[in-house]
């Protein structure tokens, strides 16, 4: 093979790939309206997040992991199943959530009660029109749980 055909092969492989990364592009659904989307978030109460973080003097930072003996019924259950991705999303910001609030770095401020996610879980159902959640429609909650996380882990000196 010359150099000029072995050029106008990539040249046309390239070609196709921008085609088919257009043609998916064009089928993607626009994202829905971000008001709409982060209703969920009215279901669970305000928290403030204070601009400057800083660490909570003296606090004692106790791992999730360390907690499994005090980790409410619904989440041992929400293991497996098809729900758990989504209800350990909802839980993972419903339990930063609580850190934050309670500035409490232990195993009592990272094990939150149940109930907040059973209402976050039936509202997303709701308006998801699902009988089950699956992780795309706790992705929202996810980013935010993680982008709590950092504040959560700077609060309490170490790993959430």
């Amino acid at each position: 093979m010359t150099k000029a055909f072995k050029a106008r092969m990539m040249g046309g492989a390239f070609a196709l790939i921008a085609i088919i990364s257009t043609a998916a592009w064009a089928e993607t659904t626009a994202p829905a309206d971000i008001v709409q989307e982060d209703a969920y978030l009215d279901v669970l109460p305000k928290i403030e997040i204070p601009e400057n973080v800083q660490p909570i003097p003296g606090a004692v930072n106790e791992e999730f992991r360390n907690c499994e003996a005090a980790w409410p019924a619904g989440y041992a259950l929400a293991r497996s199943g098809p729900e758990a991705r989504a209800l350990r999303d909802i839980y993972g910001l419903v339990r930063v959530r609580n850190v934050i609030e309670t500035q409490n770095c232990g195993c009592t401020g990272k094990v939150a009660t149940w109930e907040e996610v059973e209402a976050v879980a039936a509202a997303l159902r709701d308006h998801h029109d699902v009988q089950r959640l699956s992780w795309q429609q706790t992705k929202a909650i996810a980013e935010e749980a993680a982008a709590l996380t950092a504040v959560a882990e700077t609060m309490c000196g170490g790993s959430f």
